[in-house]
């Protein structure tokens, strides 16, 4: 085949999805993925699992083991996939008596480790200590890091999963800083009004990759679509509470933002074109050393995502409140903005879904909704876990665009539908028990 064409291929509502050659060197692969747990990892771990032809094992480190579902989601695969113990918050030489138990050889690492200290703030200012967030993150990958060397594992590629936030984007963590620059470009300068824990793993991969020989990769995607019933950074379970109950008091799905944050267009990151750029990336010999955005490559915005959330779980909506007198401001804390020039950023809302969560007969529809349909997800043990995240997506009044021309340009050509791939994300929700069950059992490309 000349040089100058490509093979690539669709799974079910994934396109545009690479493939490799058969030959050595893309065979009886070895990975790591910490944590396999997590919203990324779990569909990475599914993403090696579906192709033996590559990897033959493939070790998930977590503190706990998986759940349930995790196996049996895997089928057939599940065989190639085995749980290691392991505590990124541990002592490196107890990450490394687990590592040499089980794992004599590693090919390739995927990092997707994170930890969120408990946070002060108000509703829109959720994720502020950012001091914290850099010491207990950075803390993990170090400690990872030291306990692979000291299990003499030295893989050939080590991937590190970032963010929106290393641009300064709307994104957990950045509601108080402001517009950045946008699209984002992978050499775009980091950000430096506060601490971003993005920096010091960065350096710290580097350094490690540096001292050691071998290739690194940083991958940075937007709000992530993905079903996990465990996840901190998942912002479809607030989606699906708030539509349920809604649907279930017969009252209107709301918008909290203003038309700015309806109309504005930004970009979503589904979990498993995000695990095949992943994949593409490691396995490219030209990709290493290179940080990639990862995002669907389809328009998007919540005014459109609106009619569709509410017809999935049988409710009407409406759109964002047009009395501006209803509003109230919060103005970026920083003075500087990401970009470095224009005003601060003003964020404009009537609500958010954290203050809704709040309300006696929210609460009270959601346990009628958990006992009738046996779900397991409790939304306000942790309010900020479950709606803060869901309130960062759709309050706020800037785009948040990733360039893929990089990774495009190299050979990554992955694409997916970002409203079909919410649809099916919801729909494994409730087979996880985490959300009550929809409206409707398909996904239709019209809805008004």
């Amino acid at each position: 085949m000349p040089p100058n064409f490509q093979v690539v291929v669709s799974r079910g509502i994934y396109h545009g999805l690479p493939t490799f050659p058969d030959k050595p060197g893309y065979k009886d692969l070895t990975a790591i993925s910490c944590i396999a747990t997590g919203i990324s990892g779990y569909h990475m771990v599914k993403a090696l699992a579906a192709a033996p032809e590559r990897w033959s094992k493939i070790y998930c480190l977590s503190r706990r083991p998986p759940p349930d579902y995790f196996f049996e989601e895997l089928g057939e695969g599940a065989q190639r996939v085995e749980h290691v113990e392991a505590d990124f918050l541990g002592k490196p030489e107890d990450i490394a008596d687990n590592l040499k138990q089980k794992i004599k050889k590693v090919d390739h690492v995927f990092f997707f480790s994170y930890t969120q200290p408990q946070q002060k703030g108000g509703v829109l200012n959720m994720w502020s200590d950012a001091d914290a967030l850099a010491k207990i993150n950075t803390d993990l990958i170090s400690n990872f890091i030291e306990g692979l060397k000291l299990a003499n594992l030295t893989p050939k590629r080590m991937l590190l999963q970032t963010g929106a936030k290393q641009y300064g984007k709307w994104f957990p963590g950045c509601f108080h800083i402001g517009p950045a620059t946008t699209p984002s470009y992978e050499f775009d300068p980091r950000v430096t009004l506060e601490n971003n824990f993005y920096y010091p793993q960065e350096d710290v991969l580097a350094k490690y990759c540096k001292e050691n020989n071998l290739g690194w990769n940083v991958v940075r995607p937007s709000y992530i679509i993905g079903a996990v019933r465990d996840n901190i950074l998942n912002y479809l379970p607030g989606f699906a509470v708030y539509a349920s109950v809604q649907a279930h008091l017969k009252q209107p799905l709301a918008f909290p933002g203003d038309y700015q944050a309806w109309d504005r267009e930004h970009c979503q990151s589904s979990a498993m074109i995000n695990a095949a750029l992943e994949e593409w990336a490691v396995l490219t010999p030209e990709a290493a050393n290179e940080a990639f955005n990862v995002q669907d490559g389809t328009n998007f915005t919540w005014g459109r995502f609106w009619p569709y959330l509410a017809s999935w779980y049988g409710t009407t909506w409406e759109p964002p409140e047009a009395d501006a007198s209803k509003y109230r401001d919060f103005t970026s804390r920083a003075v500087e903005t990401p970009r470095g020039y224009g005003p601060q950023g003003v964020t404009r809302s009537t609500f958010s879904l954290m203050e809704w969560s709040e309300k006696p007969d929210v609460v009270s529809a959601w346990e009628e909704l958990k006992a009738k349909h046996g779900l397991l997800l409790d939304p306000f043990k942790d309010r900020a876990q479950t709606f803060g995240v869901t309130d960062s997506a759709i309050i706020g009044g800037w785009p948040l665009s990733l360039s893929m021309r990089k990774a495009r340009k190299m050979g990554f050509h992955g694409t997916a539908d970002s409203l079909e791939t919410q649809f099916w994300t919801f729909k494994a929700l409730v087979d996880m028990k985490v959300s009550p069950p929809l409206a409707v059992d398909s996904y239709v490309e019209e809805v008004q």
